[in-house]
């Protein structure tokens, strides 16, 4: 890019543009932004300033705007690389998993050897539950740089699933030499130990995990898990106390909120995914995230449902014996989503990796899951029984309990809990929440 002086300045087009990606790479997203928009005045379809405005809307996360910028300077100039990561980039942000595995793919195309486009088309393959594809990725940004300890632990992961448990925790701790104060490497290792029924070890790993971020939610349920596996049943108990840390309440609707439009306007939200292939929701839909939904019906819900969830974290005493207590937020986002299941329906067990808190109000439950005849107990929500791989030799803990409209349960993000399979025809709809924190008390 080259020419006489501009509207940016008494800089040239290459040292405004220039500017622009240091101000991007520093985190001066307003300065990037001016200089990219004087830049298009003279030259509005350069395909270096489309793309890098795309990237910053991105950032900003105007996803829309971005893919249309970074689209644009693909059809000027389609042969290079980063252009096609930065898109699959968005894609990735917008969960379209399919076509950001084909962006990073047309990206290898034209750089074989790029490490972190064969990395970022793992990750695409891994949320879309194609771990052999995604092994495959994974080795070939390995190969390409040996030091991507990223790609090691994810590659561990992907063949921990496949049960190649031997080459996994040799990667893991391969990784672990290159990045030994990532804690999420010390907790995949301790999952990969606990699929190996290396209780001791696995205990080991995870507390070097929370030695180095004491509230990580995979670590936190994990040694739970392996703690009581090991027979430490009573240092199992403080952390899977499935009585004392599950509570569950009344919650009325707010005023003038019909539960009939609420659930209307759920079960038609314009957000909902059938079956999304990066959830354990199975024989039904998910929402995203309603936070800031502008319908007035939802947003009166979510108005009420926070204020609660606001009351319970601020009635809480820290307590330093007990993990959950030990910290508690003093900053916090939500994400709040409904989940509509049919016959069938049902949620694999899992936790919830980003929150401190999470819980589950019902709006819409089918009789036959209330019912006292329901022995099978099919539609409750069951908390103990691990995920992931994990096969328990003993019987684990779990905890049952019955869905009814108006009920709120709230619980640790880190215990692990199920929905048992709906058996009958009806509608399931629930409202779940996690509470991420952003600043701990």
């Amino acid at each position: 890019m080259t020419g006489k002086p501009t509207p940016a300045g008494r800089l040239s087009p290459d040292q405004a543009f220039s500017r622009a990606q240091a101000a991007q790479q520093d985190g001066r997203l307003g300065e990037a932004e001016e200089l990219c928009r004087k830049l298009l005045e003279i030259a509005p379809d350069h395909p270096d300033v489309l793309h890098l405005l795309g990237v910053l809307r991105g950032q900003q996360g105007r996803d829309g705007e971005a893919l249309d910028l970074i689209g644009r300077a693909i059809d000027a100039m389609p042969g290079i690389a980063a252009f096609h990561c930065n898109l699959g980039n968005v894609l990735m942000q917008r969960k379209r998993w399919p076509d950001a595995a084909a962006s990073f793919g047309r990206a290898l195309d034209i750089a074989p050897d790029d490490a972190e486009a064969a990395f970022s088309l793992g990750l695409a393959l891994t949320r879309q539950a194609r771990l052999a594809d995604a092994a495959a990725a994974f080795r070939r940004a390995v190969a390409a740089n040996p030091d991507h300890g990223a790609a090691m632990a994810e590659l561990a992961g992907c063949l921990g699933e496949l049960g190649e448990l031997d080459e996994a925790i040799a990667l893991q701790q391969r990784a672990l030499g290159l990045t030994p104060d990532e804690p999420n490497c010390w907790a995949n290792l301790g999952l990969l130990s606990l699929r190996r029924r290396d209780w001791g070890r696995a205990v080991e790993a995870l507390d070097a995990a929370l030695g180095r971020q004491p509230w990580h939610v995979p670590a936190l349920a994990n040694k739970g898990v392996a703690l009581f596996e090991g027979g430490h049943d009573a240092a199992a108990a403080g952390l899977i106390d499935l009585d004392g840390l599950i509570e569950t309440a009344e919650f009325a609707l707010p005023a003038g909120v019909d539960p009939g439009a609420l659930a209307r306007a759920l079960a038609g939200h314009r957000s909902r995914v059938w079956q999304p292939s990066d959830t354990t929701t199975r024989a039904g839909a998910q929402t995203g995230n309603l936070i800031d939904d502008p319908d007035p019906t939802i947003a009166a819900f979510i108005a009420a449902y926070t204020a609660r969830i606001e009351r319970f974290v601020t009635s809480r005493t820290p307590d330093p014996t007990r993990p959950f207590l030990a910290r508690i937020p003093s900053g916090w986002r939500y994400s709040i989503w409904a989940t509509i299941l049919d016959r069938d329906g049902h949620q694999a067990p899992h936790l919830h990796p980003a929150g401190w808190l999470s819980g589950v109000y019902y709006l819409e439950v089918p009789q036959p899951v209330m019912s006292e005849d329901n022995h099978r107990r099919q539609g409750w929500i069951e908390f103990g029984a691990p995920g992931y791989g994990i096969e328990p030799v003993r019987p684990p803990l779990v905890r049952r309990i019955r869905p009814e409209p108006g009920k709120l349960v709230m619980f640790p993000s880190y215990l692990f809990h199920r929905t048992i399979p709906l058996a009958d025809d009806g509608r399931r709809i629930s409202i779940a929440f996690d509470l991420i924190p952003t600043a701990w008390g």
